[in-house]
């Protein structure tokens, strides 16, 4: 049988990891542009996306990890 409950949570997991590739990736191409003339305005945007995609990733990281040694019963730290 289909758990889809254990399927929903690890598509919310890819989903978190993918906000810090795409940050990457902007970053990467803003880097690019910036260094064949363009504004420095993308390389700074991208810097940006990243981080905050990276500080959402590992709060949603740590309150699943803080859930799941609530649920087990072990003591977190």
């Amino acid at each position: 049988m289909v758990n889809l409950s254990r399927i929903a949570r690890r598509a919310d997991a890819l989903l978190d990891l993918m906000g810090p590739a795409v940050g990457g990736m902007l970053l990467a191409v803003g880097l690019g542009t910036y260094l064949s003339g363009g504004s420095v305005a993308w390389p700074v945007a991208g810097a940006a996306v990243l981080l905050i995609n990276v500080w959402v990733a590992w709060r949603r990281f740590a309150r699943r990890r803080e859930a799941a040694t609530s649920a087990t019963g072990l003591p977190s730290g």
